[in-house]
């Protein structure tokens, strides 16, 4: 059953979080966050092998498609339990200490963008049910630091995909068919908004409608899918306004 909503032909909106609702460079965020976590498995494992092993586990999530059955979760600490033999719990008790302790050394490579809370605030004005599809790879404590450091904690998304409550991850088509279930929507009732050509356009598999936000474009090596909009922060707030009347 759909979503009722004030819109005939947008149901819901995707919106993915690194380089569309905040500023974050990836490549400088993950080996940060690996590093911080393996100190606290240092009883356990060495850092250099515990980096080895986690960034093996975000790897194959990416890479490989789920089954629809195991979360990324699962996912995850089996890949470490494989890489490192070290204890479930013993892992779960670390990524909790770092939670609780480690986390907020992140918080300067993370930068709020003014425009694109507005263009949030908009969104819900129209009842548009709004998701937090961001490539669900981290723990869901990860994705609200970065919410809370971009300036966006507030946000009443309906959902957001964390590696807790998603069995699969961008570029895979199962994500977004995953998404759609999830909020009773059709999935060419959506509307998928990112920065990245291949992970977040690839939502074109299910039929699902995409803007390409190119203020901060991530092209990769692999397939690029074709965007049905594209354009800055700026040209994406317009397109919203007149797409949402």
């Amino acid at each position: 059953m759909a979503i009722e909503t004030k819109n005939d032909s947008i149901d819901a909106i995707l919106f993915d979080l690194d380089g569309t609702l905040l500023r974050v460079q990836m490549t400088e965020f993950i080996p940060q966050y690996i590093e911080g976590l393996a100190a606290y498995c240092r009883d356990w494992v060495k850092p250099r092998k515990f980096a080895k092993g986690m960034l093996k586990a975000i790897r194959e999530l990416i890479q490989c498609d789920g089954d629809g059955m195991t979360t990324n979760e699962q996912r995850v600490f089996a890949t470490l339990h494989q890489q490192l033999a070290v204890p479930e719990e013993a892992l779960r008790e670390a990524f909790s200490s770092y939670e609780q302790n480690g986390l907020e050394s992140l918080r300067g490579l993370v930068k709020p963008i003014p425009l694109a809370r507005k263009i949030i605030e908009e969104c819900l004005a129209k009842n548009i049910p709004l998701v937090l599809a961001t490539n669900p790879v981290f723990p869901e404590f990860m994705i609200r630091a970065r919410l809370r450091w971009g300036g966006l904690a507030d946000v009443g998304f309906q959902h957001l995909t964390s590696y807790e409550n998603s069995c699969y991850c961008k570029p895979h088509a199962g994500y977004f068919s995953e998404v759609a279930e999830q909020l009773g929507v059709a999935p060419e009732n959506c509307l998928m908004v990112g920065n990245d050509t291949s992970h977040d356009l690839s939502a074109a598999a299910v039929g699902m409608k995409t803007y390409l936000v190119d203020t901060w474009i991530v092209e990769r090596e692999e397939a690029e899918w074709p965007c049905d909009n594209r354009g800055d922060h700026q040209a994406l707030q317009c397109f919203l306004q007149q797409t949402l009347l």
